[in-house]
């Protein structure tokens, strides 16, 4: 496992490793409401188990955002990793209550990106956004992403079937846009 840190003015990211089992859930936890009803993280030790195995696997990555004291101030995921001729993946992501609107959720996706796009070599990454989701939205497209459509019942959440928008940038987005952050 390639556990490099990345970092961007103050703000790294790094991969989840099972210690980060106790601070994770206390965040997530902590942050229900914040995440209520859009993504349903891990807030028990099984479904953190669970978790920390599915992002054993080589097409699943967790990247923690952290800040300055190396605290946990978001997660992003980058899963399904699709090699072949797509070369793609999904970003799932959650911040934290403690650290929002501080801009960390926008650099950790920055430094995100740069890993995917630099380091795993994909060529798309995608994210589904319920409509409702103004900030995750508003991330996402103040970061390069562009929307693309909607799909009604997409994503089982909270036991419910929502519809999701479509939001996705590539590799040449990456590049013609980078310049100004790296």
């Amino acid at each position: 496992m390639n556990n490099r840190k990345v970092m961007m003015k103050n703000i790294t990211i790094r991969e989840l490793v099972f210690a980060d089992k106790e601070e994770f859930l206390k965040n997530m936890l902590s942050s229900q409401s914040l995440h209520h009803p859009w993504v349903e993280p891990p807030t028990t030790s099984q479904v953190f188990d669970e978790y920390w195995q599915r992002f054993q696997q080589p097409n699943q990555k967790s990247y923690l955002v952290c800040g300055e004291l190396e605290n946990i101030v978001g997660v992003f995921n980058v899963s399904e990793i699709v090699r072949g001729a797509f070369q793609n993946a999904f970003l799932g992501f959650y911040g934290i209550s403690d650290y929002t609107s501080k801009g960390y959720m926008s650099a950790g996706l920055k430094l995100v990106q740069k890993k995917v796009f630099e380091e795993l070599g994909l060529h798309r990454l995608e994210a589904n956004i319920q409509p409702e989701n103004t900030r995750s939205i508003q991330l996402v497209k103040n970061n390069g992403f562009r929307y693309e459509g909607f799909s009604p019942r997409y994503l089982k959440i909270n036991g419910e079937w929502r519809g999701h928008e479509h939001w996705a940038t590539t590799v040449e987005d990456y590049i013609a846009e980078s310049a100004a952050f790296f």
